[in-house]
């Protein structure tokens, strides 16, 4: 069978780019959820490093997973200018599905995190459903006992194919207009969401990228956490914690350990 993930490292170099012309609207959920008492956190696709920006200020140990070398690569560039950092980033190149961090060399425990997060939908792209357990089970593992997990995935309520490209979002950065088109393809048999993109810049320069999304049904995420021993707290429709809705553009999934 035929695996669908996004190549990242196609995207790395434009990564940042297509976040500054659609800008995220997710941090006031991290900020709600990190407080004084969040010692340790585990993002499980770190990308280039986003989300720890908007936190290196605090004492915080963050642990960063990303399967791309390339992201990898340029979230510690981003990061390095940064130092001296009150709190610790520590990089892992690795898959999440196949998460395994020790405490130390010799140990056979593995660390413990107040928080898991696996932001910008994540989730959707690690593979098909059982790539998506897989990847919980990572994340779960690596929970303290009292932590909390968090992941969001598009709604696919929402999702429709759109066979000619439209207008995503427009933004004039460094003095150049760039603009950001998308088309999509939907196979809602083996629930899979394929999204093509042009990024034009000064209505000259194109470049074209393809993304993967895997998604899930509520459904689904209720079957698998119940399986995998995960008990969700609260699901909401959007970052603002707003109520869920058969139309919400996200859903957020608050939850811990049973």
């Amino acid at each position: 069978m035929t695996e669908y993930k996004t190549n990242y490292k196609n995207w790395a170099n434009w990564y940042d780019l297509v976040y500054e012309i659609i800008k995220p609207k997710d941090l006031i959920l991290y900020k709600s959820l990190i407080n004084d008492q969040t010692k340790d956190v585990l993002e499980m696709g770190i990308g280039t490093g986003r989300i720890f920006k908007s936190f290196f200020q605090n004492k915080i140990n963050w642990t960063g997973i990303d399967d791309s070398e390339e992201m990898i690569n340029l979230c510690k560039e981003k990061i390095e200018p940064l130092q001296p950092l009150k709190g610790k980033l520590k990089l892992i190149n690795e898959d999440m599905t196949k998460l395994d961090i020790r405490i130390d060399n010799k140990s056979i425990h593995n660390s413990k995190f107040d928080l898991v997060i696996y932001p910008s939908n994540s989730l959707m792209s690690v593979g098909d459903i059982n790539q998506q357990k897989n990847a919980l089970c990572s994340g779960l593992k690596h929970l303290k006992d009292n932590g909390i997990l968090m992941f969001d995935l598009h709604n696919p309520n929402n999702y429709e194919i759109k066979d000619k490209f439209q207008l995503m979002g427009s933004a004039k950065i460094n003095d150049l207009n760039h603009e950001i088109f998308g088309r999509s393809e939907v196979d809602f048999i083996n629930k899979l969401h394929t999204n093509f993109q042009k990024i034009i810049i000064n209505s000259d320069e194109v470049i074209e990228l393809k993304s993967y999304d895997n998604f899930l049904y509520i459904e689904d995420v209720i079957s698998i956490c119940d399986e995998i021993n995960i008990e969700i707290l609260d699901i909401f429709g959007g970052y603002n914690k707003e109520k869920i809705s058969d139309n919400s553009e996200e859903i957020i999934f608050i939850s811990k350990k049973k």
